[in-house]
């Protein structure tokens, strides 16, 4: 499965059945993450089930099951730590997914006092990313879930108002944006254009993890591009600036 076949098929597991994830497969993600650690200044950490990763207590009415690995999201609390943690996260994200494991950006129905990773001066723990195989046969209570969030999903041309007549490069990273999770499927955030090339900004800021949810996007956009065979990267923050290469 590649990149782009990973963010199709992808989907927020709520569900997990019993089984043991590979040491194998959990130590590509832990690479995955330490990369992303020393690219993005933060301190993501995979809790493997010796460490503890079956104690995270997820939110009873929001999933089934409990998987017995979870990656803790740990950094600093700023607008662009945060986006960073969303692009380098996601990156971990759709790992999993090429590996046949399920994953849920899980930023509040949780307790985080079940969580066994202590926070240094200066740190947040902003959620977790628990990390499993999906039950064979996806619940009611996901299905119900996943069908009300989907229907939020946000038009093409709200997103990048000139999307129609964009080229094909700009079309593919917005299509690729669309498909990525974000809180509640929120989708917060929008593509302008700038002297500078086109600009991805939040029009509006209810909490700190539209910041997270915007690095998603950002990732989805940049690898939407580079499919189209265009290389590029972004600036951090929002108004963060997409610069071809």
């Amino acid at each position: 499965m590649d990149i782009m076949q990973a963010i199709e098929k992808r989907i927020s597991c709520r569900a997990y059945d019993d089984r043991a994830v590979e040491a194998d497969k959990l130590d590509q993600l832990a690479a995955c993450i330490e990369e992303g650690n020393a690219a993005g200044g933060l301190r993501m950490v995979l809790v493997r089930p010796e460490d503890g990763g079956a104690n995270l207590k997820l939110s009873g009415a929001m999933f089934s099951g409990r998987p017995s690995t979870y990656i803790a999201l740990i950094a600093a609390d700023d607008e662009e730590t945060r986006d960073r943690l969303g692009y380098y996260g996601e990156k971990v994200v759709l790992l999993a997914e090429q590996l046949g494991l399920g994953t849920c950006w899980v930023a509040g129905t949780y307790d985080q006092s079940t969580v066994a990773v202590a926070r240094q001066d200066g740190e947040k723990l902003h959620g977790v990313i628990p990390v499993g195989y999906a039950m064979a046969k996806m619940p009611l209570k996901q299905r119900t879930v996943r069908a009300a969030l989907r229907k939020r999903d946000r038009k093409p041309a709200d997103v990048y108002a000139g999307y129609a007549s964009a080229p094909a490069w700009i079309r593919a990273g917005v299509d690729a944006m669309i498909k990525g999770p974000s809180a509640v499927n929120g989708q917060p955030w929008v593509l302008v254009d700038t002297p500078s090339g086109v600009a991805a900004t939040l029009p509006r800021i209810k909490s700190t993890v539209e910041y997270i949810d915007l690095g998603i996007a950002k990732l989805h956009f940049q690898l939407g591009a580079l499919n189209e065979g265009v290389e590029g990267s972004w600036t951090w923050g929002a108004g963060g600036v997409f610069t071809t290469e």
